[in-house]
């Protein structure tokens, strides 16, 4: 009995493993009247193994924007780290975060990176950090335990 749950437990996680997961990714677009909104575009990859590397596949994926759609967020921007505990994500990116100017970029930029880590719905808060820089962005934006309650009053 003990071995055939062994067994079952193994068989769970090779199935696990081998699944899909479904989320998206924000970038923007401009409207017939010239208008700058953001879109949806929804992705599948295979599971990568638990949900922080799930969340890192997604964004590294965001900020290497593959599929050459319009972004706010500079090229050659990378994870050097990431942390997911108990819906809590801190990420620290390189310092090519911060090759951009303007205020309206910056909050572009944060839009963008903040739709795609809260369609996760395991996500709680965010905290962005940025290699050799702490947590400001160029014109002084802040992204630390940022909540999906402040994101969705945002967006409303």
């Amino acid at each position: 009995m003990k071995r055939a749950l062994i067994l079952s437990a193994m068989l769970m996680l090779q199935i696990m493993q081998m699944a899909t997961v479904k989320t998206s990714l924000f970038y923007y677009a401009w409207d017939e009247n010239g208008q700058e909104s953001m879109f949806e575009d929804t992705i599948e990859f295979d599971h990568q193994g638990n949900t922080e590397a799930n969340l890192q596949f997604t964004l590294q994926r965001l900020f290497d924007n593959q599929d050459d759609h319009y972004s706010a967020i500079p090229e050659g921007v990378s994870i050097i780290q990431m942390l997911y505990i108990n819906g809590s994500l801190d990420v620290e990116v390189s310092k090519d975060i911060m090759n951009y100017g303007g205020t309206a970029r910056e909050v572009a930029m944060v839009n963008q990176i903040l739709a795609t880590v809260f369609a996760y719905e395991d996500i709680k808060t965010v905290t962005l950090l940025i290699e050799e820089n702490g947590k400001l962005l160029v014109e002084g934006t802040e992204v630390n335990g940022y909540t999906r309650e402040e994101w969705e009053e945002r967006i409303e």
